[in-house]
């Protein structure tokens, strides 16, 4: 059984709780519709990269990158492949393939360190910062609406937004606290490409059918998401083998549980639980 610190279980209870919290707020399918219509804006600007990225393991590893880079003096890829492959999120081979995806996109520039020439440091560059501050900004504005005391604007206005976020943001990646672990279900779409953005709009297209029998065209999803309906298949086939919808390809309709909607509220409020942990560094 692998070693669980005292400051996980500290870090998991001030999570849970504060998600409890936002879970009440009678706004809370406004928030997450609001992080939903960002996030599509910015998903488009560039649908490979963001649907490779909202993959459970590879969300995990680019915090990872970015926590590591900003809470120590010198960040090399073997601090980064220590931590994955401790925590089993990718086969060597694998975390190789991602971290080359990585720097060929010119998100990671790489380099000798100035001390010992066999590491290989490493910094993430402005368009990888860019990218990261306009995600996070998905989360800012949905954050607004449900806390009056989160100004998205004063946030937005810090020229070390960034640093300043993964300095908090950071603890929670590196103490190993996963939000597909802390919430059961959301690995069944969280585990696929793009999986982040099959289960918000499943969720999106409920509210505005106002029913949990949705008739959920595959092809849509498919070019809303930016992946195969094959793929939203598998997705859809795992999450009802766990009871959370029930497929009715003959109608073209997906019969979504109480519970479907649930798991999604709750991995939405653990989410923007951690975006605000994150802000901390801030105020």
């Amino acid at each position: 059984m692998p070693f669980i610190s005292k400051r996980k279980l500290e870090l998991e209870t001030e999570i849970k709780g504060r998600a409890k919290e936002l879970r009440e707020k009678s706004n809370l399918n406004d928030a997450i519709k609001c992080h939903y219509e960002l996030l599509t804006k910015l998903y488009l600007t560039n649908p490979l990269y963001f649907k490779t990225l909202f993959k459970a393991n590879r969300f995990i590893v680019g915090s990872a990158i970015l926590g590591i880079y900003y809470t120590r003096s010198s960040s090399t890829f073997k601090d980064v492949r220590r931590f994955c492959i401790a925590n089993d999120l990718f086969s060597s081979n694998a975390l190789d393939s991602f971290l080359l995806f990585l720097r060929v996109s010119q998100r990671l520039e790489v380099f000798r360190d100035e001390d010992d020439r066999r590491k290989l440091n490493y910094k993430p560059t402005e368009k990888a910062l860019n990218e990261t501050r306009r995600m996070i900004n998905t989360m800012l504005r949905p954050c607004s609406l449900l806390s009056a005391d989160c100004d998205a604007d004063f946030y937005l206005r810090q020229d070390d937004f960034i640093p300043r976020f993964f300095r908090n943001y950071g603890e929670i990646t590196l103490n190993r606290l996963f939000i597909h672990d802390m919430v059961p279900g959301s690995g069944e779409f969280l585990s696929h490409d793009g999986g982040h953005m099959m289960m918000f709009n499943l969720f999106q297209e409920s509210i505005k059918q106002g029913s949990l029998d949705v008739k959920y065209n595959l092809l849509k999803a498919s070019f809303a998401c930016c992946v195969s309906r094959s793929l939203i298949r598998r997705c859809l086939q795992a999450a009802a083998s766990r009871q959370l919808l029930t497929i009715r390809e003959d109608k073209n309709t997906v019969t979504l549980k109480p519970e479907f909607m649930t798991m999604v509220q709750d991995y939405f409020c653990i989410y923007l639980a951690t975006v605000e942990y994150g802000l901390k560094g801030m105020d």
